[in-house]
């Protein structure tokens, strides 16, 4: 993806055409996301708010494994 991943590209190009179809067709499927500037703008989450989400606290070690290899 070439330039700058702002909350409303995301929504536009990951959340409406990949992200939702993918959890609509996962019945009881929990989405979970970084604390990215583009995971929390407000456009992002207004979308999701028709979702099951899990919390992503900041800096989790526990979240995260790959990053604390």
């Amino acid at each position: 993806m070439r330039g700058t991943l702002m909350g409303q590209r995301y929504v536009d190009d990951i959340l409406r055409p990949h992200v939702g179809p993918f959890l609509n067709g996962l019945p009881g499927a929990i989405f979970q996301q970084g604390n990215a500037r583009p995971h929390t703008a407000r456009v992002a989450q207004d979308f999701l708010r028709h979702f099951q989400t899990l919390p992503s606290p900041a800096c989790s070690p526990d979240l995260s494994p790959v990053e604390h290899m």
